[in-house]
């Protein structure tokens, strides 16, 4: 062999060594990098959750900045196998810089309420999207905390599935859990009480009623057992909170007690709809044997009640003008007449004979009631009367109340000059007005030389409006109602 082919084929042999180092070098070193290109820490995460429950653990990626290797920005993606009864997420596509850091939290969440309690294992890939594409995993423990049932055995060796005995533990269902929110609140019905418990600790109980605008209504829990301290909290169907009580002394308003923390809320409402009411211990506590009782009152319209233009309206309405004022004759008493509503004024004309006497009032003592609270004075009544002339425009005389007597009414005595129709106008003072405020108007022709002509007194016990009599007696005659029969002598 001559030397050029010596040196041909040494040239060939160095090539092919070089090749094979370099390809080993290259093949050895490769997956190492890709390994190293993205960290999983920890290594070994673990998340504990009960049954039908969710828990959460935070991992970190480092994306590893190795130089030679081309280290570039990733956005990696977690997927996970499949466990029955649970599932995991997290919060999407993760964007990791190149040698920087970021936090992941996972989420797993029990779908089944009844799953048994253990450890289950499901292992996490994290692959990157990027090209060339990283791809690493680890296993994530779960552990499904609870009461680990003891397998009992029978004496009787049987073939099958030992029996288990569980811890009993509190029984905390009152009848009306779950009840633990709005969404979830039970109906309370007006003028009913129902009995509730505050059990587990921190249990809130929810609580629903249809209200009518400008009605008054009471949430009162009337007892609760010794241990608790209940709150009461109202909020309309938006969940604005607008009344709140922990503690109501004054039930009997001539005995107050200051030892008394039942809750107690007293509210007008002010618009139609849902309202909610939550009920909780004041400070978290609760038990099988904290037991209380609620009840809802309402008010009707409560003391200053709303109009109901079906009662406002008497039956001489309308006579708010002069135009339109009702006929009064000598010696009448018109009874019931309404000053309703706020503002209402009560027109009346009479025939009035130049020389005669007269004397018109208003007597309200009828309806004052059986709650009396100042003599004879009706609860709102307080009227004033105004006699005009002929043109229902020029003021004859004004009067406010009797004079010397112990009354809010009015009256006017008058002695016409002239013949011809005059006018009365009826107001209350305040131009206060409502269904409750009611008198009888009378119109006295005194006698020629009559010395008591004027307002007596008045029965306040008789009826305000006449009743049908019951029947007395018996019939003396028997009668059937069979035409073609003679009635007996």
């Amino acid at each position: 062999m001559n030397r050029s082919s010596q040196l041909r084929n040494a040239g060939i042999a160095i090539f092919f060594i070089v090749a094979v180092l370099l390809g080993s070098q290259f093949w050895g070193v490769l997956p190492t990098q890709a390994q190293a290109a993205v960290t999983i820490t920890p290594t070994s995460p673990q998340i504990s959750l009960a049954p039908g429950g969710t828990g959460s653990t935070t991992i970190t990626i480092t994306n590893n900045d190795i130089p030679g290797a081309g280290s570039i920005d990733r956005t990696f993606s977690l997927t996970s196998t499949t466990i029955s009864g649970l599932t995991l997420t997290n919060t999407g596509p993760i964007f990791v810089a190149v040698g920087a850091t970021q936090s992941v939290t996972l989420i797993a969440t029990s779908t089944d309420s009844k799953q048994a309690p253990g450890t289950y294992s499901t292992t996490v890939t994290v692959s990157s999207t990027n090209t060339p594409s990283i791809t690493t995993s680890f296993v994530l423990t779960i552990i499904i905390t609870g009461a680990t049932f003891t397998p009992t055995l029978t004496t009787t060796p049987t073939v099958g599935v030992a029996t288990v005995t569980p811890t009993p533990g509190p029984v905390c269902k009152d009848g009306f859990e779950a009840d633990n929110s709005p969404a979830a609140a039970h109906p309370l019905d007006v003028n009913t009480a129902q009995q509730h418990a505050i059990c587990p600790a921190n249990d809130e109980d929810w609580l629903v009623f249809g209200g009518v605008a400008g009605k008054v209504y009471v949430i009162d829990v009337s007892r609760q057992d010794p241990g608790i301290d209940l709150s009461l909290e109202l909020f309309d169907k938006d969940m604005n909170s607008i009344a709140f009580n922990d503690d109501f002394y004054n039930r009997d308003p001539g005995n107050p007690n200051p030892g008394d923390t039942k809750p107690r809320i007293t509210i007008r409402i002010p618009f139609d709809g849902p309202y909610y009411v939550k009920v909780r211990d004041a400070a978290g506590r609760g038990g099988v044997n904290y037991i209380y009782d609620i009840a809802l009152l309402d008010q009707s319209y409560g003391p200053t009640p709303s109009m109901v233009r079906e009662v406002c309206e008497d039956l001489f309405e309308p006579d708010g003008l002069p135009e339109q004022a009702r006929l009064i004759t000598s010696n009448e008493i018109q009874e019931e007449r309404r000053l309703c509503p706020a503002g209402d004024a009560d027109w009346i004309t009479f025939f009035g004979k130049t020389g005669k006497r007269y004397i018109i009032y208003t007597d309200t003592r009828r309806y004052v009631g059986s709650n009396k609270v100042n003599g004879q004075a009706q609860a709102g009544a307080d009227t004033v009367m105004v006699l005009t002339d002929r043109d229902g425009v020029s003021l004859l005389d004004v009067n406010d109340d009797i004079a010397g007597g112990d009354t809010l009414d009015s009256q006017i005595e008058f002695i016409p000059e002239v013949d011809g129709f005059y006018f009365v106008q009826i107001k209350n003072v305040g131009d206060i007005g409502n269904q409750f405020i009611r008198y009888d108007l009378t119109l006295l022709l005194c006698l020629p030389g009559q010395t008591d002509c004027g307002r007596g007194d008045v029965t306040t016990t008789a009826p305000v409006r006449p009743i049908t009599p019951q029947p007395t007696g018996t019939p003396g005659n028997t009668f059937v109602l069979d035409p073609t029969s003679t009635p007996k002598p």
